[in-house]
């Protein structure tokens, strides 16, 4: 059985960055595995986790909500921002149907800053 991380220095209300990262190291099975998967060092994972790391967590919560974060994809349900950075960016599918369909999809979700549907787009 699979410990859970102790975020508790953190506070009640850890930021979600914080227990993405925490549910990462439970998932992979340890803080290595989890530095590995966000190609960051084992010491920023458990200095992240401990609430000590000094150099500020602005850079790594972008990090780890970018590589972590779920979007709800309208072809594939939820899906991991980086997954889904990364299925946008693909070349066009030209012989297989499902990933053209998918590849359609992605050019006018709103999640897609390329798409005249995106979000965080200024008007």
């Amino acid at each position: 059985m699979k410990r859970p991380v102790d975020i508790s220095a953190w506070g009640e209300q850890p930021p979600h960055f914080i227990q993405l990262l925490a549910n990462l190291v439970t998932d992979s099975g340890s803080r290595e595995a989890a530095a590995k998967t966000l190609s960051i060092s084992r010491t920023s994972v458990s200095l992240l986790l401990s609430n000590r790391y000094t150099g500020g967590t602005g850079d790594m919560e972008q990090l780890i909500i970018k590589e972590l974060g779920q979007v709800p994809c309208p072809e594939l349900g939820q899906i991991s921002n980086a997954k889904c950075q990364k299925m946008r960016k693909a070349p066009f599918p030209s012989h297989n149907p499902s990933k053209i369909q998918l590849w359609r999809a992605c050019w006018v979700c709103e999640h897609n800053p390329q798409s005249d549907r995106y979000q965080g787009k200024q008007s």
